[in-house]
């Protein structure tokens, strides 16, 4: 009886350490987006957060399937909350080189150190290996070339520059 017992547990042990993983799901490069922005608007602390709201003012959009400029006219909606994380609500629109109108909501996190922060906070230049800045662009496009944006899950990540955030776009399969 010891050995059964003993035989089915190694039987069952085997089987639930050998299966695998499944695999990840694959990513697609689609584009780079530098864009632009104007001085935060500061609202001050509210029982969120720090509330600030920092203008989008233009930019470029260069991918295999897409060129496009920003829109002036978004804005990011930050939160910072007490541990110093930033919580980001961006809603900004892109005209692409053939006049199509799209429209991006990207909802994500920057993670930095204090000194990190203050550093970008006055425009200094900080390798992204210094900090942790990721988000989930949304987009809307009208039916036609770039209908495609709107089927699908998008991920990204960016890195503040002095003079504009670099987000690099890709596609989830």
């Amino acid at each position: 009886m010891k050995n059964t017992l003993f035989l089915l547990f190694l039987l069952i042990s085997t089987v639930a350490f050998s299966q695998k993983t499944p695999a990840a799901p694959g990513l697609e490069y689609v584009c780079e987006l530098k864009v632009k922005l104007n001085p935060p608007y500061i609202v001050g602390e509210t029982p969120h957060g720090l509330r600030r709201i920092i203008p989008i003012v233009g930019g470029t959009v260069e991918g295999p399937k897409i060129k496009a400029e920003i829109l002036n006219g978004g804005a990011d909606w930050q939160i910072v909350r007490k541990d110093g994380v930033a919580e980001l609500e961006a809603h900004y629109q892109m005209k692409t080189d053939d006049g199509v109108t799209i429209y991006i909501k990207n909802i994500g996190l920057r993670v930095a150190t204090p000194e990190v922060a203050a550093r970008i906070g006055r425009g200094e230049q900080v390798s992204p290996s210094e900090y942790y800045f990721r988000a989930v662009p949304k987009f809307e496009a009208p039916a036609g070339k770039y209908e495609w944006m709107n089927n699908a899950i998008f991920v990204c990540t960016a890195e503040r520059n002095p003079d504009n955030v670099a987000i690099r776009v890709w596609k989830l399969l």
